[in-house]
C-alpha cells in the first residue's frame, strides 16, 4: 500500500508489498513535485487552462512577461521586487493628438504598494517642430488617470529620437492596467513610434 513522503508534501510512494509498476511509482513522485516547482506557462491564460484548481503556494513563471507569481490562496500575486514588460516592435499608428504606443500592461496589484513604471521609445515626425511626450495612464484610452510621463521633445528629428516616461502610482488592491501613449502638443505633422526586434519600445511596471 502506497505511503506519503517524510515531509508530507502529497507524494505517493509505493513500497515493497505495491505490485510493480513504474508508471505507478512515476507518477506518485512527479505529480506531487511538479506543482511545488515554478512551473512555466506561455502566459496568464494559458496557466489558466492549465491549473483549473491552483493551490495555495503554487509558483508558476509567466514567459511572455517574464514573471513570476505565487497562488495566495485566492489570487495569483507577483512576486514582490520583479518587472513585468510589454515590448513592441512594430510601429504604432500615427497620431495628431494623442495615441497608444501598443506598449500594455496588465497585473495583479496589491493594496498600499507603489509601482515604479517606466516607458521608452524611439519616435519620429513627419514635422520637426513637433513637440511630442511619451504619457503613463492608469487604463486604456486616453481619457485615463495620468500617471507618468517623459520630458517633452521640442524638434523631433524626423530619423527618429528617444523618448522616456516615468512615473509613480499606488493603484490598490485589483487588477491594474498600464497603457503608453504618444501625445503631440504642437506642430502639424504625424508621429509615430519605431520599432524593431533589434531595438523594441519598452516598458516595465516594478514594484517597489
Amino acid at each position: 500500500m502506497a505511503t506519503s513522503d517524510e515531509l508530507n508534501q502529497g507524494a505517493s510512494l509505493a513500497t515493497l508489498s505495491d505490485p510493480p509498476d513504474a508508471s505507478v511509482l512515476v507518477r506518485g513522485i512527479t505529480d506531487a513535485v511538479i506543482q511545488r516547482l515554478a512551473m512555466r506557462h506561455a502566459s496568464a491564460s494559458a496557466r489558466t487552462a492549465t491549473i483549473t484548481s491552483p493551490a495555495a503556494g503554487m509558483l508558476t513563471y509567466l514567459v511572455d512577461v517574464k514573471r513570476f507569481d505565487y497562488y495566495d490562496g485566492t489570487t495569483w500575486v507577483p512576486v514582490k521586487g520583479q518587472s513585468s514588460s510589454s515590448l513592441v516592435t512594430a510601429g504604432s499608428p500615427s497620431t495628431t493628438t494623442e495615441v497608444t504606443t501598443g506598449m500594455v500592461i496588465t497585473l495583479p496589484t496589491r493594496a498600499g504598494v507603489q509601482y515604479e513604471l517606466t516607458a521608452s521609445c524611439l519616435a519620429r515626425s513627419s514635422n520637426t517642430g513637433d513637440r511630442i511626450e511619451l504619457r503613463i495612464r492608469r487604463g486604456t484610452t486616453t481619457g485615463a488617470t495620468q500617471v507618468g510621463g517623459g520630458s517633452i521633445k521640442a524638434y523631433l528629428a524626423a530619423s527618429g529620437d528617444t523618448l522616456v516616461g516615468r512615473g509613480l502610482d499606488t493603484p490598490g488592491a485589483g487588477t491594474t492596467t498600464w497603457t503608453v501613449f504618444l501625445a503631440r502638443g504642437a506642430g502639424s505633422g504625424t508621429v509615430e513610434v519605431t520599432a524593431s526586434v533589434a531595438l523594441p519600445a519598452a516598458f516595465t511596471v516594478r514594484e517597489v
